[in-house]
């Protein structure tokens, strides 16, 4: 029954809300901020809306992207994608400065 409560996003975003509000309220009391009534209301629609999104952000499965599966042979060595040094050694910029005399 709990489970059900705890897998919808309005509710996670209630209770992040309720948990960040109370980080706040521990913050100005440690501080001495003395946030009003009005900012309270101001960072929990913050938390609630940021919370909100997120959440539905990662249910999208908008960021699960693989980014490591490519085409080709899958037995190819990963080293012979890299750059051999004496081809990145061809691209570089090459400066003769002579002997430092310091």
């Amino acid at each position: 029954m709990f489970q059900e409560y705890f897998n919808n996003i309005y509710v996670l975003s209630l209770v992040s809300t309720l948990i960040g509000l109370a980080l706040i309220y521990l913050y100005d009391k440690f501080e001495k901020k003395q946030y009003t009534s009005a900012m309270y209301i101001r960072f929990a629609i913050v938390l609630y809306i940021s919370t909100c999104g997120t959440l539905y952000l990662s249910r999208a499965n908008l960021f699960n992207l693989n980014i490591f599966q490519g085409g080709g042979d899958s037995s190819s060595d990963p080293q012979s994608m890299m750059p051999q040094p004496n081809e990145l050694k061809s691209h570089l910029e090459q400066f003769k400065t002579g002997i430092p005399t310091f």
